[in-house]
């Protein structure tokens, strides 16, 4: 190849990194295939393998091909015809538009990946089992405070009706209700009385604690 071949070839790669990138990567897999074949330590694979590496040095350097140390002449003609037909095929792909992405390398193919349609559906089901209990749990609760609610209205309706006529403090204090005199722990109109104070009284019914005043 002559050196104006060369030069032409190197610029085109200085050009577009893209390409020389490529073209580097590619080298590097072929120097892979020739190691693996010389390793292999068969004859013919070795001499073919010492062809390809002599290439492959005299596309990285640069050098003329068929002008290595030792060569015969009828070697470097060889070298020369077979090294020629792979530059211009080299310069030929080089100076070849570069292709578009047919795909996105970023996309997951998900068929690819196929899931278990019985995991899935397990998983379902149990997503499902817990919502449904989760919302029969807050009905239920939604339930007893609106009970609750409504019994201490009641409650509160029916404590209204207690009449307190008088209190008498002391070590065993009394209260005068509905005409009946009461001590602590007494019960009356169905409400159990817990403290007896100055002018009021506290009673419960059902855990649920109540004061009356007296009017």
């Amino acid at each position: 190849m002559s050196g104006q071949k060369r030069n032409t070839l190197m610029q085109a790669l200085k050009a577009d990194p893209k390409k020389t990138a490529a073209l580097g990567v590619l080298l590097l897999l072929l120097a892979v295939m020739v190691a693996r074949s010389v390793l292999a330590g068969r004859g013919p694979a070795r001499a073919a393998a010492s062809n390809v590496v002599s290439a492959v040095s005299n596309l990285i350097t640069g050098s003329k091909p068929g002008t290595g140390r030792g060569a015969s002449g009828a070697d470097q003609l060889a070298g020369t015809g077979r090294e020629s037909s792979a530059w211009a095929a080299l310069q030929k792909w080089a100076d070849a538009p570069v292709g578009p992405i047919s795909r996105n390398l970023f996309a997951v193919r998900m068929e690819y990946f196929p899931t278990d349609g019985s995991r899935t559906t397990e998983t379902s089901s149990s997503a499902e089992g817990f919502w449904e209990k989760l919302e029969k749990s807050l009905a239920l609760q939604a339930d007893q405070r609106d009970k609750r609610e409504n019994l201490i209205a009641n409650y509160r309706a029916e404590a209204s009706k207690l009449k307190l006529q008088s209190t008498m403090p002391g070590a065993q204090p009394r209260a005068l209700v509905n005409g009946e005199l009461v001590a602590e722990g007494s019960v009356v109109a169905g409400f159990r009385v817990l403290k007896i104070e100055s002018r009021r009284i506290t009673v419960e019914r059902e855990g649920i604690r109540l004061e009356v005043l007296m009017r």
